[in-house]
């Protein structure tokens, strides 16, 4: 049973990542876009975060 999990999770990945060839350099440029779209939403909630424990006093 757990071979059977293990090798269709493989045949699954195998078929997926068939796609990205076709997809080309697209894809990475797409991933690298999305990782600095968070990042800097992330570095924006903080300061926020940041901000609002030092109006409180509870920055350390």
């Amino acid at each position: 049973m757990w071979n059977d999990f293990i090798y269709g999770a493989g045949d699954f990945f195998t078929q997926t990542f068939k796609i990205l060839p076709i997809l080309g350099n697209n894809f990475n440029t797409l991933l690298i876009a999305v990782g600095f779209v968070l990042l800097f939403f992330w570095l924006n909630e903080m300061a926020k975060y940041n901000k609002k424990a030092k109006e409180e006093g509870t920055l350390k």
